[in-house]
């Protein structure tokens, strides 16, 4: 089976759209070709191409996940400002509900890795914990917050 089959099967399960994954992976490869030199000291290629897709993946989520619902917003009719700006503060008022309902050590692992963009092994060390602990958490806390503004999104309620 051909990496990029492979990378492009990553890239859909993280932003869930054919075609963007395509794109994505696209980058991916222009971005090992440029750096095809390097490729014979690496020790394991095809996890080096995963996390290449897996960091553009997550770029470019991070650079368009405000962007993608302000559109959305914008180009619905009778939308305003004062509603949009409506929409967004629910959005963050049951986001920090969410948050503060998790347990202590999920809480801080998540803000750690998701706002302060630490790595793993950093934050064992900042919470003396072992690596597989602050991994089962903060997929814990992922779960959690995925499930949450799962049901808010489908029925309006949050847990």
């Amino acid at each position: 089976m051909p990496a990029s089959e492979k990378m492009f099967r990553y890239a859909k399960s993280i932003l869930k759209e054919h075609e963007l994954a395509e794109d994505v992976v696209q980058e991916c490869l222009v971005k090992i070709w440029d750096k095809r030199e390097k490729l014979a000291s690496i020790q394991n290629p095809e996890a080096w191409a995963m996390r290449i897709t897996r960091n553009q993946c997550y770029d470019w989520v991070k650079t368009n996940r405000f962007t993608v619902l302000t559109e959305n917003d914008l180009n619905t009719p009778n939308t305003d400002s004062a509603d949009l700006e409506t929409l967004m503060d629910d959005h963050m008022n049951w986001l920090e509900k969410i948050l503060a309902s998790l347990p202590e050590k999920q809480r801080e692992i998540y803000h750690l890795r998701e706002v302060e963009e630490m790595p793993y092994q950093d934050i064992a060390e900042v919470l003396s914990l072992n690596l597989n602990e602050v991994k089962v958490n903060l997929h814990r806390a992922r779960t959690k917050i995925r499930t949450s503004i799962d049901k808010l999104e489908s029925y309006g309620i949050a847990n």
